[in-house]
Parts: C-alpha cells; structure tokens; sequence
C-alpha cells in the first residue's frame, strides 16, 4: 500500500473536510454511542463525530500509519486511533455504529469491506458509508488511471491495476446484499468544488495520486500530474473544477 502525507493532507483536505461535516451534519446516532470510523485518514471526520452529544465514544481506524499519526496530534478524551485494513477488522466488543468516509473506494474487496463493518456492529445497528461511484462522467481517478496507461507513461506503470473501485449505485445495492446488510437509503449526489486556480488543483491531486507517481522519477511526477488534470479539464470543461459523485449508503444489519 502506498502510504498518504498525513501533514499535507490536513494542509489541502479542505474539500475532504466539507464533505465530511456534511456527512457528520446528516448522521443519526443513538444515545450514548460507540462509534467506528472505517478509513478515519487524519480524524477530522472523527473528532467531528466525537463532538456530537448523542456519542460517547469513537474509535477511528486507517491503513496508512501516517495518517494516524496526524489524527493523534489532536488528542480527545473519547476518541482512540488505530491502524487498520477494513477487510481485516474485527471489533473487540460491538459498535453501535459504523461509518465511513471516501474511503471504500479505495478498497477493492468491497463485500469483504461492508462485511467486517456488519460483523462490528450490534444486530439492528446502522452502517453508512459515503464514497465516489461509477457514473457517466469518467472520475479524476479513471482520467489518471488512463493517462499512466498511455503509450507516452505505460513504461513506468507495467503491471498497475487501477487504485480505485467505482462501482454503481445498483451494484453497491447488491453488494450490501451479499454483505448481509440491509439497505436503507442510496442517496447519490452530483456535485462541484472550485479550486480556484489550476495550480491549486493540481496541488490536491498529486496528494491523491502517490500510488502514481510514486513509480515516476521525481523529476517527472509534476509533469504527469499536470498531464491528468489537464485532460480531466477537457472532460468537464474547466481546469480547477473538480466535478465528482458521492453516494452515501445508509444500511443496517439485520436484527
């Protein structure tokens, strides 16, 4: 796995952490809850669901132990951060509730994903997530992947499977399914940010595309990076707005 600078992602997520007080603003936890944050990143999120007075506790969890190192500069009495792969977590005692924001995406065993969310919960518990689908415009990732395999960068990306796993809302339906969850909701959202400039978008991006250009001569990893978000402008029309799905899953295991 390629690890994310937890320092330079607390920087520039301002995105990142719009669209998860969002997400916090919209959650319904019961009184008194223990909550599991699946995919924390640097625990904005987290803290954000710590702060709300139905919870009494949260436990965040991330693959990358840089971000969990800057998720534990901000100490908070209730929360507890850990480093963990959400196909292989399992709960020391039940949750009674589980979410995750944009990160399933990135996990490419998703039944494994919401099944381990399903086991961490209480029966009749409520798992949601949020998270990138498949849709008809091509994602920033799908313009990224497609860049690294052509002719002009395939030499350095031999062998590369793509990072992200887009899927459709149906798809994601279904996969709750075979999971044994229960769906509830499947709201999908078009939506746009504004950058600002070029430059500041690109900046965002080369955050994101470590697992890129981490196989790039450093010399040569701005130029690719600038190589993707320039084709991406000519799929949306604009070089420093980033356009973008987010479909939020609500679910529920089974009493």
């Amino acid at each position: 796995m390629t690890d994310w600078d937890g320092e330079r992602y607390a920087e520039i997520a301002t995105l990142q952490h719009d669209l998860g007080r969002r997400f916090v603003a919209e959650l319904d936890p019961p009184p008194t809850a223990r909550v599991l944050d699946a995919g924390c990143g640097d625990g904005y999120v987290t803290r954000l669901i710590a702060d709300r007075p139905e919870v009494a506790e949260v436990v965040g969890f991330d693959p990358s132990p840089l971000m969990i190192r800057k998720a534990r500069e901000e100490a908070h009495p209730s929360i507890e951060f850990i480093d963990g792969d959400v196909t292989a977590f399992v709960a020391d005692r039940p949750f009674d509730l589980a979410v995750s924001v944009n990160a399933l995406h990135w996990v490419s065993d998703s039944v494994g994903a919401l099944s381990h969310l399903r086991e961490a919960v209480h029966p009749g518990a409520a798992v949601v997530c949020q998270f990138v689908p498949e849709g008809e415009r091509p994602s920033v990732e799908d313009v990224a992947f497609s860049v690294a395999t052509s002719p002009a960068w395939a030499p350095w990306f031999a062998g590369l499977s793509a990072p992200h796993v887009h899927r459709t809302r149906g798809e994601w339906r279904d996969i709750a399914g075979s999971a044994g969850l229960v769906v509830e909701d499947t709201t999908e959202r078009d939506l746009a940010w504004d950058f600002g400039s070029a430059t500041a978008f690109r900046a965002w991006c080369a955050l994101g595309f470590t697992t890129f250009t981490d196989r790039l001569p450093e010399e040569r990893r701005d130029e690719f990076v600038a190589g993707v978000t320039d084709e991406y402008g000519r799929v949306t029309g604009s070089d420093q707005i980033f356009r973008f799905l987010q479909l939020r899953l609500a679910t529920r295991r089974p009493e």
